[in-house]
């Protein structure tokens, strides 16, 4: 028989062997039940971990949105800590409850045991008389405690065993997860835990141009290569030193599908930029803009040969027309002090030199002859104190003209050759043009008379001189010719052949004549009155006989409507 224990602090009354039994089932209960916490937790992490891991890498979270996530990590970690840790602690079973739990897996001890374990307690009061009984049921059931092993067969963890499989798939899952995501899967831990380091893009941008430093005006030409998932176009995103910015989208270079470009032409202000293809993003690069030395102002000033009496005029450089013998005068003025300049002529071997002048060297001054032929173009090259020299000079065309000899034209007589009479007053109207200036304007005549054989033969000349005023470029005359008035007069069987003629005011070389332009001749025979009268009858038959024939047509015309409108 068990030896009766004396009333403890932790079995007061009961028998040694029952009250371990009841502690181990109360010791196993609660270590199943915090056990539970770590399972849970690791499969909770696992689990959170390839969920967040997955949206992180889809979506790119923000570093406040996974702070968010891991707070509601450390939320649900704190939640299972207090159902399945600090819960079970504080409602840990007492001995009571552990005797209930007993009979509960085991029916066999009925209420043998809850019954030992209250009248064991010191708050129970037993009867003087019951007391032998008592201690006989204690010992009986104390016996029969220490045949059975109650802690494994009354706390079974078939939950702790469920979430330990739960636990074990979430870590299968995750594991799975990290080895696909490699070699991400450590970025993705420290990711979760709020690192700031990004994820490595899919597209590397490799620049190609770089920083550029570019005259004025140039063009640049910006170069980015692709290297992994090579999109099918992208952005070129350019910064400008106010704070603009600009994005353009540049598409592959033909024939190489990994190679953006794009040029910017004309480039007057520095700027910043990067290419942005796919995910990638390249390294900032800048364009930096020097000014070389261009011209602010320019004057062509044509200087005219003193006969066209024509005024310096200052010419247009989209419109140099330039006349031979004139002067050109070229006046600049460069936008920085210059160590030299020079006027470059296409056409012409040798660049003909500016005289740099002025306080801040920058004025510029050449005077030139104008050739015949030759010159085609003009453009102004500068060179600064630096030795930088000035691009893309303006190129301005240039036309030659030569003086051009005059026209004349006889307009009456009207035929080329006309009979009048000996005393006859014939009409004259004549015109004359130059391109700068008349010197001289005259009609002239030569009469031919009959000679010994009868031929003509030239005999006398004449001439009707007219005023024209200096730099007059045409004139308009007509006057009435006296035949009548000639001396020696003329008489039938003689000719006159007339012309106007002009004298241009340029001179070939100095005191000679200018040169000399004719009408075309006109020729008039001098014939009798008789003759005249035949001809003028001769002249009406002509015209009886073209109006008879002018009636026929009309009449055939006449007789063909009839015919139709029948």
């Amino acid at each position: 028989m068990s030896e009766i224990t004396a009333p403890s602090p932790h079995a007061p009354g009961l028998p040694v062997p029952l009250a371990r039994a009841l502690d181990r089932v109360r010791a196993r209960w609660l270590a199943v039940r915090i056990a539970e916490f770590p399972v849970l937790l690791v499969a909770g992490l696992a689990l959170a971990w390839v969920v967040q891991a997955a949206a992180d890498r889809l979506l790119e979270l923000s570093w406040q949105t996974r702070l968010i996530l891991l707070l509601m990590n450390v939320c649900g970690a704190l939640a299972l800590l207090w159902f399945f840790a600090a819960r079970p602690w504080w409602r840990r079973l007492n001995r009571p409850q552990a005797a209930l739990l007993v009979e509960r897996e085991l029916p066999q001890f009925r209420t043998a045991l809850i019954s030992a374990v209250e009248l064991g307690s010191p708050e129970a009061q037993v009867p003087l008389a019951s007391r032998a009984l008592v201690r006989q049921l204690l010992a009986d059931v104390s016996r029969a405690v220490e045949q059975e092993d109650l802690a494994p067969r009354v706390v079974r963890p078939r939950r702790l065993q469920r979430f330990a499989w739960a636990m074990v798939g979430a870590l299968v899952v995750a594991g799975i997860c990290f080895a696909l995501a490699q070699p991400l899967s450590a970025l993705l831990v420290q990711r979760i835990l709020l690192s700031r380091t990004p994820f490595p893009a899919q597209t590397q941008v490799v620049n190609g141009s770089g920083d550029l430093d570019l005259v004025a005006g140039a063009d640049a030409a910006l170069i980015a290569q692709a290297q992994g998932v090579v999109p099918s176009s992208g952005r070129l995103v350019v910064t400008y030193e106010d704070g603009r910015v600009e994005t353009i989208t540049v598409s592959p270079v033909a024939g190489q599908p990994a190679r953006f470009a794009f040029t910017v032409k004309n480039v007057r202000q520095a700027f910043g930029y990067h290419f942005e293809l796919n995910d990638g993003v390249g390294a900032a690069h800048r364009v930096a803009v020097r000014f070389p030395p261009a011209v602010k102002e320019l004057r062509f000033v044509q200087v005219y040969p003193k006969y066209t009496g024509l005024p310096e005029t200052v010419m247009s450089p989209a419109n140099l027309r330039l006349l031979e013998g004139s002067k050109l005068r070229v006046e600049a003025t460069a936008s920085a002090p210059l160590r030299g300049a020079v006027l470059e002529i296409k056409g012409k071997d040798q660049p003909v030199p500016l005289t740099v002048s002025g306080p801040e060297k920058n004025a510029l001054k050449a005077e030139l002859a104008v050739p015949g032929s030759g010159w085609k173009a003009f453009s102004l090259h500068l060179e600064n104190a630096t030795g930088e020299s000035s691009v893309n000079d303006p190129v301005y065309r240039v036309d030659l003209l030569s003086d051009q000899p005059p026209l004349a034209a006889l307009m009456q007589p009207k035929k080329e050759s006309s009979t009048v009479l000996a005393q006859a007053k014939i009409p004259v109207a004549f015109k004359v043009s130059d391109d700068f200036g008349l010197r001289r304007v005259a009609f002239r005549y030569r009469v031919f008379r009959p000679g010994l054989t009868g031929a003509p033969e030239p005999a006398e000349e004449g001439q009707f001189p007219f005023e024209i005023a200096a730099g007059e470029k045409a004139l308009n005359q007509t006057m009435q010719w006296d035949l009548g008035r000639l001396v020696p007069p003329v008489s039938p069987g003689c000719s006159i052949t007339c012309w106007a003629e002009a004298e241009d005011a340029h001179a070939p070389a100095p005191n000679k004549p200018g040169v000399i332009t004719q009408s075309a001749e006109k020729v008039l025979v001098i014939v009798t009155e008789e003759q005249k009268r035949q001809e003028l009858i001769e002249q009406l038959g002509e015209r009886a006989r073209d109006l008879e024939r002018l009636y026929e047509m009309q009449r055939n015309m006449n007789e063909k409507t009839d015919n139709s409108l029948r």
